[in-house]
């Protein structure tokens, strides 16, 4: 009977969550098509392969430099806005000067409304049913002119631009690694999969991989796991990371670099130009975003979230170590 509760409560809060998301994507000003974009939080909007893409952009007050730009990806079932919100980059940018770039996926079902239980926001990252409509759409090529009509409209240093995701959207940080890794300077996917078989990046970038020990949802040690669309089956992480340390000319075997209270990291180095594969293993973490002012699913769903690392502040802390040049 207390199972019986449980699982009701689950479902409830999981039909709230679809609500949300099917609400509007937040409140940001809007701007012409040719416009500059000045400073402040902009909801734009890119015609590209016969679809209409929303995307977010947030430019820091008071920086006359080139700034960098940080191209964060939200998980299965979320969308730009919510991501720029609720995992803090917005008010990190406005601190330390970078300029976010926070697209909107594409439906699984692109002709139909979005719905976070039905139809949720995805990122053809090769993890999708390769069946599914939503795999013939080239997210490269969409993400890749969303960047491109940022950079025309703000001051961006191509040197400085950095790639990170959540779950589907760390999947879909893989992907853009290996498929453009010449627009980044470095990489970091959080509690995702390498979806695609052998990556073969023509530059290795320096790649740090977060993930929480008690993930159910992308479990350490592989199997079959409960998504609120269904289950699926993945491999180990392990085998993820040695399948990335291999593409980014890295060795196989990791070493282990000094612990932190609540944290073990290993490093997979030295890799093809100066790249390196860190990873951060949280102990007792769940699959939810470190250190997020809220989650999209409850613990019963997602594993528990504790406070120990805060993954935005620790993304930039490494990413602004890295420069093309």
């Amino acid at each position: 009977m207390a199972n019986s509760r449980h699982l009701s409560a689950s479902i409830l809060c999981m039909k709230l969550v679809a609500a949300i998301f099917s609400m509007t994507l937040g409140c940001a000003s809007t701007v012409g098509e040719q416009d500059a974009l000045g400073p402040g939080t902009h909801s734009l909007t890119i015609r590209n392969q016969g679809y209409d893409w929303d995307y977010h952009v947030h430019i820091p007050k008071n920086v006359a430099e080139p700034m960098p730009l940080v191209l964060v990806l939200h998980g299965a079932g979320g969308n730009g806005m919510r991501n720029l919100e609720n995992n803090g980059w917005r008010a990190l940018a406005d601190k330390e000067g970078f300029v976010v770039l926070a697209p909107t996926g594409l439906p699984s079902r692109p002709g139909a409304a979005a719905n976070f239980l039905t139809n949720p926001r995805v990122w053809n990252s090769g993890q999708l049913n390769e069946n599914s409509i939503r795999t013939r759409i080239d997210d490269v090529r969409a993400i890749s002119a969303m960047l491109d009509e940022t950079i025309k409209r703000a001051n961006i240093d191509e040197n400085r631009i950095y790639v990170c995701g959540h779950s589907n959207g760390a999947g879909m940080t893989f992907r853009l690694a290996a498929e453009i890794p010449e627009r980044f300077a470095a990489a970091a996917p959080v509690a995702g999969q390498l979806a695609i078989e052998n990556p073969k990046p023509k530059k290795a970038l320096p790649t740090l991989f977060v993930i929480g020990t008690r993930d159910p949802l992308v479990p350490l040690e592989g199997g079959e796991s409960r998504l609120p669309w269904g289950s699926r089956t993945t491999a180990p992480v392990r085998q993820w990371m040695e399948t990335w340390a291999s593409a980014i000319g890295a060795p196989t075997t990791p070493k282990r670099l000094e612990s932190k209270p609540g944290l073990r990291i290993e490093e997979y180095s030295p890799g093809r130009d100066g790249a390196f594969l860190r990873v951060v293993y949280i102990e007792g973490h769940g699959h939810g975003w470190p250190g997020s002012i809220e989650a999209d699913l409850p613990d019963s769903v997602i594993g528990a979230k504790l406070k120990t690392y805060n993954a935005t502040v620790e993304l930039w802390n490494f990413f602004k170590q890295f420069s093309k040049k």
